[in-house]
C-alpha cells in the first residue's frame, strides 16, 4: 500500500500550501482585518443541494499485490453522488463509487480470469460501494465562507456497504473511507472536481481470506458537480442597537437632571417648612353688591325657609358690606294668573313683606330702601313662577 501513503501525502501537501493563499483573501475580513467566519442563516431543506458524477481509476489492494505493479491493477472507476451543505463548512453526501477492480489471485479464488504462471491468476471483478459521507470544507473553515472562491479543499470521511461480484458469485462487507475532495469553480452552477479516496474493508471482500485483517481500494476521480437552485449562505447581520444605546444614554442624562432637581426641590421644601409664618393683612375695598331675587309661591306674600336663607345671606354679605348704598326693592307677579289689579296689589304686599324684614329684623335704615311695585307689567322670565319675585338691587 505504498502508493496509498504517497497519494495521501500529495493531497496533504497541496492542502497545506493552499492554506497560506486562502488566509490572504480579503473578501472575508472585517474593519480590523480579522477573518469573519459567521454566523450564517440556517438554510432551508432544499437549499445548497449538489449533484455530481466523476470517472477515474480504482486500485484495489488485496493479498497478492506483490505479483505486479499498481499500474497493472488500475481499473475504471465511477462516482455518482448527491449532497447538501448544512453550513458553509459542513455537508453530507450519499454516493455510489466503484465499477471495476483488478488484481491477482491463487487457485480457488472466486474472481479469477486467466492463468499467468507460478500458480497465479489474473482476477477482475465488479465492485460497488454505497456510502454516506461527512464533508468538511477546510477552505471555508480556515478563511471564512466565500461563494466565489476558485479552489476549495474538502476532507471527507464516511462508511457504507461494499459489494464485489463476478463469475456468478458475490461478496458483501461493511466498509469505511477517508478522502480529500477538491472543487474548482467553473461558474455559478458548475464545479470541476478532483477527488482521492481510500476505502478500508475486511479482507474477505475479494474472496481471499489470508494475510492482513484489512484490505482496501484507492480511487482517484475527476468530474463535475452541479449546484442546484437556492445556492449560497447569508451571513447573519448583527442587530443595530445604536438607537437603543442612544435612548438609554438620553434616559440616563434625564435621570441625572431629575435627581438634581429632586435635591433642589427637597432643599426648597425644607426651607419652606422651617420658615416662620407671615401675617398678611388684606384690605377689602367697597364693592357694588350684585342683585338678589327672592321667589314667592303662587298667591303668596311671604317667603319660605329657603328664600329666607337667601335673604339672610344677602343682607350679611352684601347690604352690610356697603353701608352707603341705597337698595331698590322691585316687586312683581306673574300675568299668567290673576287680574292686573290683583297682581299689582300682590306685588305691593310682597315688597312690604321684604321691606319690613329688612328694617325690623336686620336693622337696615328705611332711608336706604326704595320700594317699586310693578305688578305683572314687567315679567322678565318665560316661566310664570320665576316672575313671582322681589328683586333687591
Amino acid at each position: 500500500m505504498k502508493h496509498l501513503s504517497k497519494l495521501m501525502l500529495a493531497f496533504a501537501l497541496a492542502a497545506t500550501c493552499s492554506l497560506g493563499a486562502f488566509a490572504q483573501e480579503n473578501g472575508n475580513r472585517d474593519a480590523q482585518n480579522r477573518i469573519v467566519r459567521g454566523p450564517y442563516e440556517t438554510n432551508r431543506f432544499f437549499d445548497n443541494i449538489f449533484l455530481g458524477a466523476a470517472g477515474g481509476v480504482n486500485i484495489y489492494q488485496g493479498e497478492n499485490d506483490s505479483y505486479g505493479s499498481a499500474s497493472e491493477r488500475m481499473a475504471a472507476a465511477l462516482d455518482i453522488y448527491v449532497g447538501k451543505w448544512l453550513t458553509p463548512s459542513v455537508g453530507l453526501r450519499l454516493g455510489y463509487s466503484g465499477l471495476n477492480a483488478k488484481g491477482w489471485g491463487t487457485a480457488g479464488a472466486p474472481y479469477l480470469k486467466n492463468y499467468i504462471g507460478e500458480g497465479i491468476y489474473r482476477e477482475k471483478f465488479g465492485i460497488s460501494y454505497l456510502h454516506a459521507d461527512v464533508l468538511w470544507n477546510l477552505s471555508n473553515a480556515i478563511s471564512g465562507y466565500k461563494e466565489t472562491r476558485i479552489w476549495n479543499i474538502i476532507p471527507t470521511v464516511g462508511f457504507g456497504w461494499a459489494r464485489t461480484y463476478g463469475n456468478d458469485t458475490h461478496r458483501n462487507e461493511l466498509a469505511a473511507h477517508v478522502g480529500i475532495l477538491n472543487t474548482f469553480r467553473l461558474g455559478e452552477v458548475v464545479d470541476l472536481t478532483l477527488e482521492g479516496r481510500q476505502m478500508f474493508v475486511n479482507q474477505r471482500l475479494d474472496g481471499v481470506a489470508r494475510g492482513s485483517s484489512f484490505e482496501g481500494m484507492t480511487s482517484v476521480t475527476v468530474g463535475l458537480s452541479f449546484k442546484l437552485n437556492r445556492r449560497g449562505f447569508k451571513r447573519v447581520q448583527a442587530p443595530d442597537y445604536s438607537a437603543y444605546v442612544d435612548r438609554i444614554a438620553a434616559l440616563e442624562r434625564d435621570k441625572i437632571a431629575l435627581d438634581k432637581a429632586n435635591v433642589r426641590l427637597a432643599d426648597q421644601n425644607a426651607a419652606l417648612r422651617n420658615r416662620k409664618p407671615e401675617v398678611v393683612t388684606t384690605v377689602v375695598e367697597n364693592t357694588t353688591p350684585a342683585p338678589v331675587a327672592l321667589f314667592f309661591g303662587l298667591g303668596k306674600a311671604t317667603l319660605d325657609k329657603q328664600q329666607l336663607v337667601n335673604l339672610d345671606f344677602y343682607v350679611q354679605n352684601s347690604m352690610k358690606a356697603d353701608k352707603n348704598k341705597t337698595f331698590t326693592l322691585i316687586g312683581s307677579a306673574d300675568k299668567a294668573t290673576g287680574s292686573a289689579a290683583v297682581n299689582q296689589r300682590l306685588s305691593e304686599q310682597r315688597i312690604q313683606y321684604v321691606y319690613d324684614m329688612l328694617v325690623k329684623k336686620y336693622g337696615v335704615p328705611a332711608e336706604r330702601l326704595v320700594k317699586k311695585a310693578e305688578g305683572d307689567t314687567n315679567n322678565l322670565f318665560s316661566d310664570p313662577k320665576l316672575n313671582r319675585t322681589v328683586i333687591i338691587e
